[in-house]
């Protein structure tokens, strides 16, 4: 009871709610941190979260949902999901030290693509049997105990925790998720050994909220600096704006435009995982390369330009980051002529007020004529695209180009699509057509494996939209996509997936050829290990998941078989198409 009374005696501004011990305490200060859904997946040693949320929805108590994932990736790619969409935090527990490992590649996602998701596993008890509630009681619990279970993902998260006697744990995970959600935002971690989270409390805890801690925001640019950017750029020939990830706050689209319509600056995207600027806009995909530019305005984007490709250029470089000396990264040679570290939207905004007062008639007689060459640049862009993916609607093997055009023509305009990929990701950019805020997503990562965990957790954040997959087939099998698709289909949370079959690896067949260009492997044709082929047969795979399935192979049935599958999605049922496409050998050979 001491220990009871520790907590009950903390800080009077706290607020009390409802538990009888630590693991209603967990509960309810996840739900009040803003955490609407826990992906599970069972252990020994965790029961406590199915006990301590069951209770909290009989008694009425703060509570997040607890939903049955059956693969720990499968689990946390979906926790990913929901952040991505909703900008809010979610969590999983898995568990001990075998179900943290089996995360695997998203745990490299999370920390990569900086989403705020609170990662929790069970530790096996070290309480010696019988001693006190939640003790040892299986041969299990000798076996799982690790030196360090938090060394697991510590290069991965935030901050990890191990929850000991003497935390208060509503506070705990309120700050672990004031951590998770202040920029740069990213992953934190808790282990929760079975004996402490049954330490019992008198019927209520005391504890700050996330919200009573608060979140630390983002800081405003300097006025000064400002307007030395604005300057740089209105008295540019070829000035250009290069994006990333600005789009992580949705805000910063809308600023984004205001500038670049201002000054008629052309936005490129490098290696984006957001919609950051509309793909539809006329200044989208208009501008110069960055060795052609005399002023760069680099917003979110950590490889606006990478040696050998495309050589450091020799504009005058601003760049915008949240972290501007990209911390997560040892190595990086990349200059600018100033860094401001500050929210993308902040400082769109911060410079378009500095030039609104500095533009003079002979400035905006020079916009104007800019603005014009880019719309035209604009139209015979989109009018080759518009060629090109006919031109490929005629080719039979089938061409992926055509399949993602025909993608685009049934995405509505809030249709959230998540694309993975990869190899054929070229074709799905050109031709997804997204303009709204919250609507495209990438990874932000290199594992694969992301997308179909990913889209279920998007479509529970945003239940009222399509929501659409596009997957490479080799990226797709990696994520546990039977686990992901029984998931929805269970918590009808139903999504598209469309996997691009090509029964090959890019880094093993094009990589392999650019990196021995003359090689044996070259030479003999024997692309062993970058080529699976035949692959598995993705339509029984989804129909093994209780949900729907089907191939095509002519262009003339991807169309139908995109606008089928997608209405038995708005039936509630997920639903998966396969286009099959030739092998990126073939398509090598096919190019030679």
């Amino acid at each position: 009871m001491a220990r009871a009374e520790t907590i009950k005696g903390t800080d009077e501004r706290w607020g009390e709610y409802g538990a009888d011990n630590y693991a209603d305490a967990l509960i309810g200060s996840m739900k009040l941190g803003g955490i609407d859904h826990l992906f599970f997946n069972s252990g020994t040693e965790i029961g406590f979260y199915q006990e301590s949320i069951a209770k909290a929805e009989e008694r009425g108590w703060p509570t997040p949902r607890l939903l049955t994932v059956p693969h720990e990736a499968a689990a946390l790619n979906a926790a990913l999901g929901v952040s991505m969409v909703t900008g809010q935090p979610s969590a999983t527990a898995v568990h001990v030290d075998v179900g943290l490992q089996n995360f695997g590649g998203a745990i490299h996602t999370a920390i990569r693509g900086s989403y705020p998701v609170l990662i929790m596993s069970g530790a096996a008890p070290r309480a010696y049997p019988e001693s006190m509630p939640g003790g040892r009681n299986s041969d299990i619990h000798w076996v799982q105990e690790p030196r360090d279970q938090g060394e697991i993902v510590r290069q991965y998260t935030k901050v990890d925790h191990r929850l000991e006697y003497q935390d208060n744990p509503g506070l705990i995970v309120s700050r672990l998720l004031q951590v998770a959600m202040s920029e740069p935002k990213g992953p934190v971690y808790m282990a929760v050994p079975r004996e402490v989270a049954l330490i019992p409390l008198p019927g209520m805890a005391r504890f700050p909220t996330r919200d009573d801690l608060g979140v630390a925001r983002a800081t405003w640019p300097d006025p000064a600096d400002a307007r030395t950017v604005a300057q740089w750029l209105i008295h540019a020939d070829n000035p250009g704006i290069y994006v990333g990830r600005s789009g992580r706050n949705p805000r910063s689209v809308e600023a984004l435009v205001r500038l670049a319509e201002l000054l008629a600056l052309p936005v490129m995207e490098r290696a984006a995982d957001r919609l950051n600027f509309p793909r539809t806009h006329p200044l989208f995909g208009t501008g110069p390369l960055p060795t052609e530019a005399d002023v760069l305005l680099i917003i979110e984007s950590l490889t606006a330009y990478a040696p050998p490709d495309l050589p450091p250029p020799t504009a005058k470089i601003a760049r915008v980051s949240i972290d501007p000396v990209y911390s997560q990264h040892k190595t990086i040679e990349y200059r600018a002529d100033m860094w401001l570290p500050v929210d993308a939207g902040a400082a769109a905004q911060a410079i378009y007020d500095a030039a609104t007062s500095m533009l003079t008639k002979s400035d905006m007689g020079r916009i104007a004529d800019r603005r014009a060459r880019l719309e035209q640049r604009k139209a015979a862009i989109e009018a080759e695209c518009e060629e090109s993916a006919l031109r490929a609607g005629q080719r039979k093997p089938l061409h992926p180009r055509w399949v993602a055009y025909q993608l685009g023509k049934i995405l509505e305009p809030d249709a959230v699509l998540l694309d993975d990929s990869l190899s054929n990701g070229v074709h799905v950019q050109a031709f997804n057509k997204r303009s709204q805020p919250g609507t495209y997503f990438k990874s932000g990562g290199s594992s694969g494996g992301w997308g179909a965990g990913a889209a279920f957790g998007a479509k529970l954040g945003r239940p009222d939209r399509d929501v659409v997959l596009a997957s490479g087939d080799g990226f797709f099998m990696y994520g546990s996509p039977i686990e992901a698709m029984w998931s929805a289909e269970h918590y009808k949370a139903p999504f598209l997936s469309l996997v691009f079959v090509n029964r090959s690896y890019s880094t093993g067949t094009r990589g392999v050829k650019t990196t021995f260009p003359d090689g044996t492997i070259v030479r003999t044709k024997n692309f062993e290990g970058g080529v699976f082929d035949p692959p598995p047969d993705f339509a029984k795979m989804a129909e093994a998941a209780n949900c729907y399935g089907e191939t095509v192979r002519e262009p003339e049935e991807v169309g139908p078989a995109l606008q089928r599958a997608l209405e038995q999605t708005r039936k509630g049922t997920p639903a998966l198409v396969a286009a099959w496409l030739p092998t990126l050998v073939e398509e090598m050979e096919r190019e030679a």
